[in-house]
């Protein structure tokens, strides 16, 4: 579809130019060649090599083993009271108090909007008459999101996630037709939509299962201590090369992908893949809601929309969160970054700090216009 590779996700006019292969050790060990944003994928679907290489072939990174989807699904879904918040305008919500457990389905006291931590799904529920619910996969920001088998198509396995604006048949029906364009979607790096179904009044995306691991858990179980944990920079920008890739795609299909963080990317064996797509619009919609995350969201959202400068801004934006202890990133550095002289990746390396600089740049003039442009720059750093 559209002339993009379904193996790398190459735009047609564009080759590449990969001189050499690297490896990534320690954080800034790199010894690379040059690309663009073509890349190739190694290795069979089911290898058995414990690294595999990413970002557009420079860069070897460990490998992420498929994980069997029936282990996915928990065994008792709950949301911990520490992490309830409402989904409409940030406060904690279904906190206890002493030894009172807090509510898991309420009213905000702040702003009156409902608030739900209990899965509305259970397993054996048949949802539009076609997929089965195994169980609760994880919870995100619209909700519960589910593990499910497609009984029209082999059997093979999907998952369910809300929609925005659930309500009656008839919004459902228009939200469905409306975010219809995200089925048209192809693309190696992001994770295909199948579907949009409705089941007891709630709008359902159904999509494939991509089984991996975060790359928010996979920065998570690194060996530094709490608080200093951080990827070697080549595969933090292994990582980076492959999302503008995806970033490449969207913005030549007329979309933004306006949420881009560490948790929203899975890493599966050596594949990259996108798997949240609900906040994405159409670059022509002014009207349409606005998804973003504090710390990585440009700071002109609020007042003149998202736009391809503030979608490559939350590259920059995980890009240094990634690659190393960004504290203070969703507070006092909240729309900057931390002096270059307290960073030792930036002292050690210039031009990644330069570029970061000019990706997270506060005037969106000043930063890449272009995600195959922002592409090349990053992997400017790896030679």
């Amino acid at each position: 579809m559209d002339g993009y590779c379904d193996v790398c996700g190459s735009p047609p006019a564009r080759t590449s130019r990969v001189a050499t292969t690297s490896t990534g050790g320690t954080s800034g060990s790199t010894r690379t060649g040059s690309t663009r944003t073509g890349s190739t994928r190694t290795g069979s679907s089911r290898s058995s090599g414990r690294r595999g290489m990413l970002g557009a072939g420079l860069v070897e990174v460990p490998r992420v083993p498929y994980r069997d989807p029936s282990s996915a699904v928990m065994s008792d879904p709950q949301v911990a009271e520490a992490k309830r918040y409402c989904s409409n305008c940030g406060n904690p919500v279904g906190r206890g108090r002493g030894d009172r457990p807090g509510l898991t389905e309420g009213f905000c006291p702040k702003c009156g909007a409902r608030f739900s931590f209990t899965p509305k799904l259970a397993p054996g529920d048949l949802v539009g008459g076609q997929y089965g619910v195994l169980g609760c996969l994880a919870h995100g920001g619209l909700g519960w999101i589910y593990l499910a088998k497609d009984r029209n198509v082999s059997d093979r396995w999907v998952v369910l996630k809300g929609l925005l604006d659930s309500g009656d048949a008839d919004a459902m029906a228009a939200a469905a037709a409306e975010r219809a364009y995200l089925a048209e979607v192809e693309h190696p790096n992001i994770v295909k939509i199948y579907n949009f179904v409705q089941h007891d009044g709630d709008g359902y995306i159904v999509m494939e299962y991509v089984g991996g691991e975060s790359v928010k858990d996979i920065l998570l179980r690194q060996p530094q201590p709490p608080g200093e944990r951080h990827l070697p920079l080549a595969q933090a920008i292994a990582y980076g090369l492959e999302a503008l890739r995806a970033f490449e795609y969207l913005h030549a299909q007329g979309l933004l992908y306006c949420d881009f963080k560490p948790d929203n990317v899975i890493q599966s064996e050596e594949q990259l893949r996108l798997i949240d797509l609900g906040g994405v619009r159409r670059l022509d919609d002014p009207d349409g809601a606005i998804w973003g995350t504090v710390g990585y969201q440009a700071p002109e959202i609020a007042d003149e929309g998202p736009s391809i400068s503030s979608d490559l801004y939350t590259v920059g934006r995980a890009l240094a969160v990634l690659s190393f202890p960004f504290r203070g990133y969703t507070r006092t550095y909240v729309h900057s970054l931390p002096p270059r002289e307290d960073v030792p990746v930036f002292q050690r390396f210039e031009s990644f700090h330069r570029f970061l600089l000019r990706a997270t740049h506060a005037d969106p003039a000043e930063r890449f216009q272009d995600a195959a442009e922002m592409a090349e720059q990053l992997t400017g750093v790896l030679r």
